[in-house]
């Protein structure tokens, strides 16, 4: 990755960190399998039974569908908010507010929009066009940024 980042956030070897695309992009189709497998179970199932009450097999399908959207989201949440506090520490940009949580409220109440955030700073993308499913997100022969400066002041 652009930063030298795990899929958890973490810094990593380069062996680590080239594998961080690949990783979350696994994590992701995984997540989306198992939400699918799920559903087409319980659309096969009866919702309610002979009583009118909710059947154990459709709770049981419900509920382990909507546990694991939690922990998507979670894990989601947890590795966007740790890579943009990461960010942050890497060019110095102070909080703006939150009290120490606006990495974390950022990336719950915003993700999209902060992981845009990132990528912007993290990449002059009025030089490079961005890559889809590249390790960088950039073109191979984009160099890689200073750590401590925005790609901004490389103009």
């Amino acid at each position: 990755t652009r930063l030298k980042l795990t899929w958890l956030a973490n810094d990593g070897s380069i062996a680590q960190t080239t594998r961080t695309f690949r990783t979350m992009v696994a994590i992701t189709v995984g997540w989306i399998s198992l939400r699918l497998i799920l559903n087409i179970v319980q659309a096969q199932n009866a919702p309610l039974d002979e009583n009118g009450q909710p059947t154990d097999a459709y709770l049981y399908y419900v509920g382990t569908s909507w546990a694991l959207s939690v922990i998507f989201i979670i894990f989601i949440v947890g590795v966007v908010a740790k890579t943009r506090q990461r960010i942050r520490q890497t060019y110095g940009i102070p909080e703006q507010s939150c009290g120490g949580c606006e990495d974390c409220c950022c990336a719950y109440w915003c993700t999209c929009c902060t992981i845009s955030q990132m990528a912007r700073h993290t990449a002059d993308y009025e030089t490079y066009a961005g890559q889809c499913c590249s390790d960088t997100g950039l073109p191979p022969h984009a160099p890689a940024l200073d750590a401590w400066m925005s790609p901004h002041a490389h103009s």
